[in-house]
């Protein structure tokens, strides 16, 4: 088996902005970084994703004459700059256009000291705004304009989801959330809109996520809309995609639409019950047979106990003195030279301790401030998993001010294994198969 596992990082290292680029899964290789998404012709519209601005224009200025009806109230969540605001306010049927944007995430950097200052500045700014705005009209659409970065994005969620009837305080009873993805980088549009759909409007009656593609030979983008409250949104969607075809010269699909109210069925009897028999198990049962589990991997995450926070030194000499002795006193590792354990210290402010051996391998990551990675993998053997439990307890016995706040264990080996081995037993079958 093979997959990645993201560290906790190190403050300190001069890399650390191109690295936030490649975090995470990645659709590509890791080494292919970063090829430019959109090309800009200074002669025409700015291409984004191959379409043309002004097609985007139309089909959001389209989609609320069409969606929504006269006299619309618009809040508008924008970068440093907002030119969406202006074209919204020219569109004949919106009466009022607010703008939201947060100074204080200006050059934000979420390493800086004061950054979770300017994550709570904003999400007070925006609620206070949007609170004083609708004291004359609630809101009838919240546009994510293109400009808009995802940190903010996420602050505008959370102020949604978190406050108590806020929604029922700003928003109308039929409201709408749009905006557009044309680049693979916007992607994470998509996922806030279902966001808002699941967590935000959660339990709502007539609440739908949607997802428009619109194409042509000079490119396409997609139209996300979230809809709460229009018992009606998928037939007026599907009425208007003629319209929005005609406004943008682009053909229209349909890709996703999610929601809807359940139907109760008072005592619902169900006409037959399913089993694992009723279904094919026969691939499932040779992806069970390929498995050959060879070893075990545990990664630990370390850091402070609550009453300790702040107060803790760290440095290179104490977390190397507690690893080794952490790993003498460990059956599993006490007949290992601790002497070799290779240690470097140029990356950053932290520190990263490696030792492998014969039977498996430890690698300790420590960010420079309160917080450590320790992973150790071992082969299949007797005890093994036993001296890993203790490895642990002695490390945090050293340093009594460190608690365990994640702990994730994986089964190692091959034939695509997902099962520990004390669980695979040779000519037994699991109970479904």
């Amino acid at each position: 088996s093979s997959f990645r596992i993201i560290a906790g990082g190190m403050f300190g290292t001069p890399s650390w902005e191109d690295e936030e680029k490649i975090r995470g899964p990645q659709k590509e290789h890791i080494c292919d970084l970063f090829e430019s998404l959109s090309d800009i012709d200074e002669d025409k519209d700015e291409v984004k994703g191959g379409a043309e601005e002004s097609s985007i224009d139309a089909v959001v200025e389209e989609s609320i004459m069409l969606l929504q009806g006269e006299r619309q109230k618009v809040a508008v969540l924008c970068g440093s700059d907002c030119p969406a605001s202006f074209k919204l306010q020219n569109i004949d049927n919106v009466e009022q256009v607010i703008t939201l944007n947060c100074p204080t995430m200006s050059n934000f950097n979420e390493f800086d000291k004061d950054a979770s200052d300017a994550l709570a500045t904003c999400e007070k700014y925006m609620a206070k705004t949007l609170e004083e705005a609708s004291e004359n009209g609630r809101f009838d659409i919240l546009m994510i304009d293109s400009s808009a970065d995802k940190r903010t994005a996420s602050i505008l969620l959370k102020i949604f989801t978190v406050k108590t009837q806020f929604i029922e305080k700003v928003l109308s009873p039929q409201m709408k959330i749009l905006s557009t993805v044309a680049e693979e980088s916007e992607e994470w549009r998509i996922n806030l809109l279902r966001l808002f759909k699941d967590q935000a409007f959660y339990g709502a009656d007539f609440t739908f996520y949607s997802q428009v593609l619109f194409s042509s030979e000079k490119g396409s983008f997609k139209l996300l809309i979230t809809s709460d409250g229009d018992e009606h949104f998928i037939k007026n969607l599907k009425d208007s995609l003629e319209d929005l075809e005609k406004g943008s010269g682009m053909n229209t699909e349909i890709e996703d639409i999610r929601g809807g109210m359940w139907r109760n069925q008072i005592d619902f009897v169900p006409s037959r019950v399913y089993t694992p028999d009723d279904y094919d198990q026969t691939s499932p049962l040779e992806q069970w047979n390929s498995q050959v589990p060879l070893g075990h991997q545990v990664v630990f995450q370390m850091e402070p106990k609550e009453s300790k926070q702040g107060k803790l030194s760290l440095s290179n000499t104490m977390l190397r003195k507690s690893l080794e002795l952490a790993m003498h006193k460990s059956p599993l590792l006490d007949k290992i030279d601790v002497k070799s354990i290779e240690e470097y210290n140029d990356a950053g402010e932290g520190c990263v301790f490696v030792l492998s051996w014969s039977g498996g391998s430890v690698v300790l990551l420590w960010n420079g401030r309160e917080h450590v990675d320790i992973n150790i993998f071992v082969y299949k053997g007797e005890e093994v998993l036993e001296g890993i439990e203790t490895f642990e307890k002695n490390f945090k016995r050293i340093i009594s001010s460190f608690t365990t706040t994640l702990r994730d264990e994986h089964p190692r080996g091959s034939g695509g294994v997902v099962s520990y081995w004390d669980d695979i037993v040779e000519g037994v079958k699991p109970n479904w198969a």
